[in-house]
C-alpha cells in the first residue's frame, strides 16, 4: 500500500527549470513549515509534508503535493477566514500560484510577472483599507502606543513617561473592555509632542506604503526602485510592528520577482527580519533600570 502512493506520488515529479525556480519553491516551502496554517491538525500535516520535501530535493517541486497543500489550505483556512490573520490568506494565493505554475507548465516569467503583481495589489488594498477606517486622522496610532504592550516601552523612550503609568492605561482599558457602561471613559496619560510624532509617522508610513504599491503595479519589472522600496518598508515597519508572517510573506514574493542579482538582498533582509522576535525594548530596559 505504502509503495504504491509512493509510486504514484513519484509519478508527478518535475525537476526544476533553473535554480531560481528551486530557490523560490524552497523559501515557500520553510515559510509553510513555520507559519503556513492555522490549526493543529493541518499544521501537523504540513510540517511533515513540506519538511520531506525540503530533505528530498526530487520532491521540492512535485505537482501533486503542490496541489495536496494548496487544497488543503483553501479549504480549512476558509473555514476559518474571518479569524485568521491576513497574511495567511495572502499565503494561499501565493500557494495556488504556484501550483498553477507547476502544473501548467509555464516559465519563470510567469512567477515573476504575477508576484510582482500581488504585491502591488496588496500595498494598494492595503492603503485603501487603512483611508476608508480613518488612519488618516489623528490618534489611531497614537492610542496604540499609550496601551499596546507591544509600543508601551517605545512611548516611554520617547516622552520618558514613567512605565507605570503606561501600565496603568494598559489596565484602565482593558478594564473598560472587560466591563463596558455606557458613556464611560478612561483617560490616558501622554503629550501633545507624542501625538505629533506619531501622526507624521503615520501619514508618511501610508504615503510610502502607497508610493510601494505603486511601483509594484506600473514601474518595469526589471526596475531596482521598486525592490529597494519594499526592503526599507518591510525594515522600517516590522521592526516597529514585529508581524513575522506579513514581513516572510512580502519577502518571499519579493524574491521570487527581483532579477537574480538583487535576490541576494532580498535574503539577507529575510535573514535580518528574523530578529523581530527578540524582545528588544524589554532589553534595552532591562539594562537602562540596571544600571
Amino acid at each position: 500500500m505504502a509503495n504504491s502512493i509512493l509510486s504514484f506520488i513519484t509519478k508527478f515529479n518535475v525537476a526544476p527549470n533553473s535554480s531560481s525556480e528551486e530557490l523560490i519553491l524552497k523559501f515557500s516551502l520553510i515559510l509553510l513549515v513555520l507559519d503556513g496554517s492555522t490549526g493543529w491538525g493541518l499544521d501537523i500535516f504540513m510540517r511533515i509534508i513540506c519538511v520531506l520535501m525540503l530533505a528530498f530535493n526530487k520532491y521540492t517541486s512535485n505537482k501533486f503535493l503542490w496541489l495536496l497543500i494548496a487544497m488543503l489550505l483553501l479549504f480549512f483556512n476558509s473555514l476559518q477566514f474571518y479569524n485568521i490573520d491576513n497574511h495567511k490568506i495572502l499565503f494561499v494565493y501565493w500557494v495556488l500560484l504556484l501550483t498553477v505554475y507547476l502544473w501548467t507548465k509555464k516559465d519563470i516569467g510567469y512567477l515573476r510577472a504575477n508576484s510582482k503583481l500581488l504585491i502591488g495589489l496588496v500595498m494598494l488594498f492595503a492603503v485603501f483599507q487603512k483611508v476608508i477606517n480613518e488612519f488618516t486622522a489623528p490618534g489611531f496610532l497614537h492610542g496604540c502606543f499609550l496601551f499596546d504592550g507591544r509600543f508601551m516601552l517605545i512611548t516611554h523612550f520617547i516622552i520618558d513617561t514613567p512605565y507605570q503609568e503606561l501600565l496603568n492605561n494598559r489596565n484602565s482599558t482593558t478594564i473598560l473592555n472587560m466591563l463596558p457602561i455606557n458613556n464611560s471613559s478612561v483617560t490616558l496619560t501622554s503629550s501633545s509632542y507624542m501625538g505629533s510624532l506619531l501622526y507624521g509617522f503615520q501619514i508618511f508610513g501610508l504615503i510610502f506604503e502607497a508610493l510601494v504599491a505603486s511601483l509594484f503595479l506600473f514601474s518595469k519589472r526589471e526596475s531596482i526602485v521598486k525592490d529597494i522600496a519594499l526592503i526599507i518598508f518591510c525594515i522600517g515597519t516590522y521592526f516597529i510592528f514585529p508581524v513575522i508572517g506579513f514581513s516572510s510573506i512580502l519577502l518571499i514574493l519579493g524574491i521570487a520577482q527581483a532579477r537574480e542579482k538583487f535576490r541576494k538582498y532580498y535574503i539577507f533582509t529575510f535573514i535580518l527580519l528574523q530578529f523581530i522576535m527578540v524582545p528588544w525594548q524589554e532589553l534595552i530596559f532591562y539594562f537602562q533600570n540596571s544600571l
